[in-house]
């Protein structure tokens, strides 16, 4: 799998927060026992996207929170899987988080001496949506694949597309999910800067009365 993202930000708070960290995506070689909670697409449990970490002010996993968004404060956006395809790699794609999680790249793999291009390119989640390619993630989850050999997206504010559907052929990589800094002050987001599983730190300050 490719890294998640990061996501920061400022928040006064009177109230509880509730934080759901994303579990690491399935991979065939890496992570054999993860879960891809929080919104993680897969192929049968296996080639699994990353799921995302989110806070927020209500308890739910992202995606039963979609008609809560105002609650949401903040999310990490979770990576693409690149599917079968396990050695072969592009690290600036498919990467989760940012205002826009990282799409596949062009390439996929048939064999050592027979790497292919394909003119569509499977793509991340946004603040507003799914991209327009593949299998369409939604609010709160990567889409699942349905094959073998395809990667599914990773969870996010809006999760990544899944290979295949769309004309897009089925041995790109999944999308990255977007992070998500609306709900906090002073936030930012990146692309790919955590793997494994998803984690989350808060660090409290106590205002000046």
């Amino acid at each position: 799998n490719y890294p998640g993202g990061y996501s920061k930000g400022e928040k006064v708070v009177n109230e509880t927060l509730y934080v759901c960290c994303g579990g690491k995506g399935y991979d065939k070689d890496l992570y054999t026992d993860g879960t891809c909670y929080n919104g993680g697409g897969h192929y049968q449990n296996i080639h699994g996207g990353g799921g995302a970490t989110h806070i927020a002010t209500v308890t739910g996993v992202l995606k039963d929170l979609a008609n809560n968004k105002s609650d949401v404060l903040i999310v990490a956006g979770g990576a693409g899987s690149n599917g079968g395809w396990h050695n072969f790699y592009e690290g600036s794609m498919a990467t989760g988080g940012g205002l826009v999680g990282g799409g596949s790249c062009t390439h996929y793999f048939v064999s050592e001496t027979d790497i292919r291009t394909n003119s569509k390119t499977n793509t991340g989640g946004g603040q507003d949506g799914c991209g327009t390619d593949g299998i369409k993630g939604g609010f709160g989850y990567g889409a699942s694949t349905t094959d073998v050999f395809a990667g599914s997206g990773g969870g996010g504010w809006y999760g990544g597309n899944a290979s295949g559907g769309e004309g897009l052929t089925f041995e790109v990589n999944g999308g990255g999910g977007s992070g998500y800094i609306g709900g906090v002050d002073n936030g930012i987001t990146s692309n790919g800067v955590n793997n494994g599983n998803g984690k989350a730190c808060i660090t409290w300050f106590y205002k000046n009365r």
